[in-house]
């Protein structure tokens, strides 16, 4: 995961940003077992987040306050991978319907 969080540090945060997250992601996801649903439901972040805006404007700030906050959640996703089950479940059920810019209000 640590490869997939130096990638996106490098991004712009625009809605492909979020479809190749999601394709890199699910890639990991099938080649690391151990981490492989964590990498599942951040694609599904991302995926969400890109169909939501797919043919619609997305602005300056909402997008430099996305990328923000899935940065914050995949480096959350990387501490919680070293952890015990109870947090990786945690922070799985956490991320299971989580969608970008609609969590400002959560």
């Amino acid at each position: 995961m640590n490869d997939l969080s130096e990638w996106l540090e490098q991004q712009n945060g625009g809605i492909r940003t979020y479809t190749e997250f999601q394709r890199k992601a699910y890639v990991l996801a099938r080649e690391n077992s151990a981490d492989a649903a964590l990498l599942a439901l951040l694609g599904g972040v991302a995926a969400r987040f890109a169909a939501r805006f797919e043919g619609e404007p997305l602005s300056v700030d909402d997008a430099a306050e996305a990328i923000t906050q899935f940065k914050r959640i995949l480096h959350k996703a990387i501490a919680v991978a070293a952890g015990n089950v109870t947090e990786k479940m945690d922070f799985a059920n956490d991320i299971a319907t989580y969608d970008l810019l609609d969590a400002r209000s959560q």
